[in-house]
């Protein structure tokens, strides 16, 4: 009767201790989604430097040569922008339906590929100018490209 209680308990001291293992384990999570939101802000940030310097593109006259035909780029940017707009809001309704909060991440992680795709239009349109019309058009592009970034960074912050 001795034995198999001995036995017992050189196995429960061999046992690694499972509390300090948890608490390691939650500061790893802590951290990882502690950069996330940090590398999120970061890049939200990268997103608004682009709109604000955006401004300093001065825009051509109306009638110039040079303004016509650069307000394709501007006009595909801006309805590329929705794109990564509609994904972050089914990425929001994760978390108020639950039938789909298995799409959240997946949401996001589309979202965040098609903004940066979106950027880059955005950017090459405000590059190539046009009228005040044209780079307004650009402007908010960017600014619409950017919500998945500012969104992703919140809801990472609901986990730390």
């Amino acid at each position: 009767m001795l034995g198999p209680m001995c036995a017992s308990l050189a196995v429960a001291a061999a046992l690694p201790d499972l509390d300090k293992l948890r608490e390691l384990l939650e500061r790893i999570r802590e951290m990882l989604a502690l950069g996330g939101v940090a590398l999120a802000l970061a890049i939200s940030c990268v997103f608004l430097l682009a709109w604000v310097l955006s401004h300093l593109r001065r825009p051509a006259a109306i009638g110039t040569a040079s303004a016509s035909g650069k307000g394709l780029l501007a006009t595909i940017s801006l309805w590329l922008s929705y794109g990564p707009v509609g994904l972050t809001l089914v990425a929001g309704l994760g978390a108020l339906v639950p039938t789909l909060a298995p799409f959240t991440l997946k949401s996001f992680a589309l979202a965040v590929l098609a903004a940066a795709f979106v950027w880059c239009v955005a950017v090459a349109a405000v590059f190539a100018g046009g009228t005040r019309v044209h780079l307004a058009r650009a402007r908010r592009a960017l600014l619409l490209a950017g919500t998945p970034w500012y969104c992703l960074a919140v809801y990472l912050s609901t986990f730390l």
